[in-house]
């Protein structure tokens, strides 16, 4: 069965296996237990961190970095991006961010993200 959902939290409960998806590209993917405890992307971090969770505080939850008009535009799918597609909303974003595709990183059986960091 494939799920698919904004809501990574309720993923949790019906797979063994996530992908994390932003503009079309995978950005990590591995046992959901990993993915969820462990997140190694900005952007599965903060699809985690959008979660309600009665026990966290409002302060902890984070939001994308940027500009209000660069947050306002969801990200042009028509061209594809030349270095990540998260690039201009991420919080974490170097100037080769933009410029060069990210590599996929390997942290365990099965666990992979896409990412500079």
């Amino acid at each position: 069965m494939l799920y698919i959902t904004y809501d990574i939290a309720s993923a949790r409960y019906f797979a063994d296996e996530i992908s994390v998806m932003y503009a079309g590209h995978i950005v990590e993917s591995g046992p959901v237990e990993r993915v969820t405890q462990e997140p190694r992307h900005p952007y599965t971090k903060l699809l985690l961190a959008a979660s309600p969770d009665p026990d966290r505080p409002a302060s902890e939850v984070t939001d994308l970095d940027g500009d209000e008009e660069d947050l306002a535009e969801p990200p042009n799918l028509l061209t594809e991006p030349v270095g990540c597609p998260l690039a201009h909303r991420c919080p974490h974003a170097m100037p080769h961010c933009s410029t060069e595709p990210p590599p996929t990183r390997r942290f365990g059986p099965g666990h992979e993200a896409r990412c500079h960091l």
